[in-house]
């Protein structure tokens, strides 16, 4: 659609901590079809810098003072995972479209209770999954559309930070706390996995977790999980979400190739993608290609913007965004499962 003709879409901001403040702010005042018309944290300090950058919007202590503001039409939340869903729920009660941040949510339960308020409501629910606007992933979906790879045999993703505890402020000690979405599962292990399930079109069908606690001793449940799983089809694979080291790596094994791309998911602009194949019959590699993605040539908010731009054409043209609350649920229930059996031992079955 021509956003240049359209009126934009007027955005309220819920939660002005990093994130907000550095990415999906400016995202929303350089976009083309969207406008900042308010904001809302209940600390002062994060409240005053987000109004320092953006003084034509209002400014709110409380969420639901922004959600009666008619002006707001939609409303990005990034407050802490425990918050996703009653946030949500009250937003689209309130009528409001919601892009809310990732996880969706602490279960599946809590998603589809999110989902159900917004259908209920007639609103748009998007997750801000912003690696699917990164440029390098792009490539990637075009590579694995085309089935240059062949049949896929194998796949690997790996989402790790690392963490210092002595280093995290108060308001984001909630990262190691598992009762408020915190632990790398939630934080990290959410990444790859939505990541494959975009690339392959395919669903995890059952999964083995194992969660071991190498560097942060008595500050968290785990800080390495890892799952090994079978996808719809069959393919197995593995994901991995760490606070151990710092890593971001998908791979996907065909029989005609292989994919690699590197350092795509992250709140700057970054990832290169590598892929490679042979002729049938051919032993050695015959072609390669790499898409490098160069930081200087794209603003640092550019995934965000590329986010809050298509969800506000979604809005005004009624269409269900990309990573849809129903799409996005699928993590949740992959979470459940690993949970499951982190605490069992045994392997999940997951019913689509």
């Amino acid at each position: 659609m021509d956003t240049t003709s359209s009126p934009k879409i007027r955005w309220g901001i819920i939660g002005c901590g990093q994130i907000a403040h550095d990415k999906a702010l400016p995202g929303i005042l350089n976009s083309t079809n969207a406008e900042l018309v308010a904001l809302a944290d209940p600390d002062p300090a994060r409240l005053d810098r987000a109004h320092a950058a953006a003084p034509q919007a209002g400014a709110y202590a409380r969420p639901e003072e922004l959600l009666a503001d008619d002006r707001v039409q939609a409303v990005y939340i990034a407050t802490p995972n425990h918050m996703h869903a009653p946030n949500t729920i009250a937003a689209a009660q309130a009528g409001k479209h919601v892009l809310c941040e990732k996880p969706m949510a602490m279960n599946a339960a809590e998603g589809q209770a999110m989902v159900d308020a917004a259908a209920q409501a007639g609103v748009q629910l998007m997750i801000a999954y912003m690696t699917l606007f990164n440029p390098a992933y792009q490539a990637a979906q075009q590579v694995v559309a085309s089935g240059a790879l062949g049949e896929l045999v194998f796949v690997r993703g790996r989402h790790s930070y690392t963490i210092q505890p002595a280093r995290i402020s108060p308001a984001a000690s909630w990262r190691l706390d598992r009762t408020q979405g915190g632990g790398p599962l939630m934080d990290v292990a959410v990444y790859p996995t939505m990541s494959l399930r975009y690339l392959t079109n395919q669903r995890i069908k059952n999964l083995t977790a194992t969660g071991t606690t190498r560097r942060l001793h008595e500050r968290t449940d785990f800080d390495s999980v890892v799952y090994s799983f079978l996808l719809e089809d069959g393919t197995p694979g593995v994901i991995e979400g760490c606070f151990t080291h710092s890593s971001s790596l998908i791979e996907l094994e065909g029989t005609a190739g292989r994919l690699e791309l590197r350092g795509h998911i992250t709140q700057a602009v970054a990832g290169r993608l590598d892929v490679s194949v042979h002729f049938p019959g051919q032993r050695h590699v015959g072609q390669k290609a790499s898409h490098e993605i160069i930081p200087e040539g794209l603003p640092h908010y550019y995934n965000y913007l590329r986010e809050i731009e298509h969800f506000s054409n979604c809005i005004a043209a009624g269409e269900e965004p990309v990573s849809s609350g129903r799409r996005a649920v699928a993590e949740l229930r992959v979470a459940d499962a690993v949970r499951e059996s982190l605490r069992s031992g045994q392997r999940i079955e997951i019913e689509w």
